[in-house]
């Protein structure tokens, strides 16, 4: 049933559940890791993420975060567990720069049915859905994960 893969998924919000998952992680120590932090704005909140983000809001004290995962929590390593893959995963992260967006802001279809008219008007769920991965991509050819092509190569 929807509602107990729902539960489900939210083992990994538990301090056990964090911790095995910290633990079985693999990581390799030489792939960079990148993020996109997101800050939404009022004017383009989904109406329906506008009470998780007032939650998070009186909860952090803050404002700076993307309805779901607070701008300084939203790093390529883990925050609150400790352990070597953490080690890996710090040294290999090469931080992010903030956006103006909201958590579900790479999805369209799958939110269809929670969409709104008031997010009709704002156009709450249009924005570039490559900017989510094209930060990740650039990381990666920079430092020769992904090789770059030769056009006069993939001529002949």
């Amino acid at each position: 049933a929807a509602f107990h893969k729902f539960i489900g998924g939210a083992q990994s919000f538990l301090p056990e559940g964090n911790r095995a998952f910290w633990r079985e992680a693999q990581h390799l120590p030489h792939v960079p890791t990148c993020v996109l932090r997101g800050v939404l704005e009022e004017h383009t909140t989904p109406e329906s993420l506008d009470m998780i983000s007032n939650l998070l809001s009186k909860q952090s004290g803050s404002a700076l975060h993307d309805s779901q995962v607070h701008v300084f929590d939203a790093v390529g390593h883990p925050v609150y567990t400790m352990n070597r893959n953490g080690k890996i995963l710090e040294n290999c992260d090469m931080g992010g720069s903030v956006q103006r967006t909201h958590h579900w802001s790479p999805l369209s279809d799958e939110v269809e049915f929670v969409r709104t008219k008031r997010d009709e008007e704002r156009a709450s769920f249009e924005c570039a859905k490559d900017r989510h991965v094209f930060p990740w991509v650039d990381v990666n050819a920079r430092f020769g994960i992904i090789k770059y092509s030769n056009p006069s190569q993939e001529a002949s």
